[in-house]
């Protein structure tokens, strides 16, 4: 006859952790496998093993000495008389060890089950949810002990035996965490959100494992060595900022540094970033799946556009931002611009400025945007989208600053710098009254738009009148307003704040009347 060890060898148990529990004293009934579970003994010796366990299960007296005789006889026929393709075999292994409280051989003896008999699938995971709750409640107990290696067995067994239930897996990783095993980690708590899946009961544990997970590898990825050598020559290489120049021999001067540090560092950036590349990739894996989950959350996408940037691989992100945000797929335009202004703030501009299209290709006179959509057509030094984009924003904010430094920049890409010098002396002190819209707020009444008129000469400035139009969502003028903005002392301004009715206003824009 086998002994109890060559069983747990066949069924593949390498540790079995039983987990205390009372079970004998009371009498039980005896619950055959439901339906659609129709497996049938099939074997002599398997009809003796579930004489065995009903037995056990409603006299108590005999228990101990039934289960036993029904292991001795399972293992004989699984391992002696060939019954290892017999569903029923393992079925009825499994529900010995559920008899005797041992998750990891109830799963193992499970599994053999399932895939002979996957029909039995309901009535198997009624048994193992009642492992579960107290193999999962024993690990934690012993996690609280600070017994870390019995608790992490523990909730391993309770892992396996529901694998769709997070917090297992959650438990598993957070002990990794403490010990700073960071691919075990890693790997634990990205089982804990493919359990959570979209299941909102699990949504918080799922965003507290996805989150963990990033923190984890960005302070891996911080203390990385080989990482910070990369970074040093990158970053000494290539400084880019995010920032609109006043004019062309500004650019020019950046360009021609940037161009110098280039030339430094170019001996040493392959060998740095070929050597860099396998740091990188468990952080993007963990940013890029938490903003799968999470694709509103677009406080993260700066983290993984800089990633793109830092590493050298700008041209994978758009793949990358593609599968965060799909094309094929609506997404909230503010959500597409936030993830824009993010991107950009990694200095990731071709990204950011695709994100930023798709927001504004619903939300098309969003002023904010416009600017951001300027920037980095700018920073890209892309002469062609440029002047079009900067020409949408004259027709909503047209006596601001930022507008005409941006159209000098666009006129001055296309080389016209008769139309450039025009935009530069406006935005350098040609425009004396300023208009600065700071807020437009849904309020209980309708709308709020909030600015300022601001007189930076030397003069009085004369009466301005303006004329407002406020726009729907298919850009519609629904409702207009004037302003007066009355002569104002050099130095001086005037608040603007316009009440406008209305339920379904998206934006603004003005012009002189």
């Amino acid at each position: 006859m086998p002994s109890r060890r060559l069983l747990a060898v066949w069924i593949g148990v390498g540790v079995l952790v039983v987990v205390p529990s009372a079970v004998a004293g009371q009498a039980r009934s005896w619950v055959p496998p439901q339906p659609p579970c129709d497996i049938k003994p099939g074997h002599f010796r398997i009809n003796s093993a579930i004489v065995d366990l009903q037995s056990a299960a409603t006299k108590p007296n005999t228990r101990d000495r039934m289960l036993q005789a029904a292991q001795d006889v399972l293992t004989r026929s699984i391992t002696g008389d060939q019954q290892d393709k017999n569903p029923a075999a393992w079925y009825y292994l499994g529900r010995y060890y559920v008899e005797m409280k041992d998750a990891g051989g109830a799963d193992s003896a499970f599994r053999r089950a399932l895939a002979l008999a996957p029909q039995c699938q309901q009535d198997i995971d009624s048994y193992r949810e009642q492992l579960w709750g107290d193999v999962l409640q024993a690990g934690l107990r012993t996690w609280q002990e600070n017994k870390l290696d019995s608790a992490k067995t523990l909730l391993r067994q309770a892992a396996a035996l529901r694998s769709k239930h997070p917090r297992a897996a959650l438990a598993l990783g957070q002990i990794y965490v403490s010990e700073n095993k960071i691919d075990s980690a890693s790997a634990w708590l990205a089982q804990a959100a493919a359990a959570a899946g979209d299941d909102t009961a699990f949504a918080q544990q799922k965003k507290d494992a996805l989150g963990s997970a990033v923190r984890l590898n960005i302070q891996r990825l911080q203390s990385d060595t080989i990482v910070q050598r990369w970074q040093r020559t990158r970053f000494t290489r290539d400084s880019t900022q995010r920032a609109l120049a006043a004019d062309s021999a500004v650019l020019a001067r950046v360009e021609a540094s940037s161009a110098s540090r280039r030339a430094r560092g170019a001996r040493l950036a392959p060998a740095d970033s070929a050597a860099a590349q396998p740091s990188y990739e468990p952080v993007i894996r963990a940013y890029q799946s938490y903003l799968k989950a999470y694709p509103e959350a677009t406080d993260a996408v700066p983290g993984l556009a800089s990633l793109y940037y830092q590493s050298g691989r700008l041209s994978q992100a758009d793949t990358a931002f593609e599968a965060i945000y799909p094309s094929s797929r609506r997404t909230d335009p503010r959500t597409l611009l936030e993830a824009g202004r993010g991107a950009l703030r990694a200095n990731a501009f071709a990204l950011g400025a695709k994100l930023i299209e798709r927001g504004l290709a619903q939300l098309p006179y969003d002023r904010d945007a416009l600017v951001d959509l300027s920037n980095s057509y700018l920073a890209l030094r892309d002469s062609a989208r440029l002047l079009p984009v900067a020409q949408r924003l004259a027709a909503i904010d047209p006596l601001n600053r930022t507008t005409l430094r941006i159209l000098a920049a666009g006129w001055d890409l296309r080389g016209r710098r008769d139309s450039t010098q025009k935009y530069k002396d406006l935005a350098d002190g040609g425009l004396q009254v300023e208009i600065s819209i700071s807020t437009f707020d849904a309020d209980s009444n309708g709308y709020t738009l909030t600015g300022v008129a601001s007189n930076s000469a030397n003069s009085t400035s004369l009466v301005q009148r303006l004329k407002f139009e406020f726009l729907d969502a298919l850009g519609n003028v629904q409702v207009t307003q004037s302003v007066e903005v009355p002569p104002l002392p050099p130095q001086g301004s005037h608040e603007i704040e316009l009440h406008v009715p209305g339920t379904a206003l998206v934006a603004w824009r003005y012009r002189p009347s």
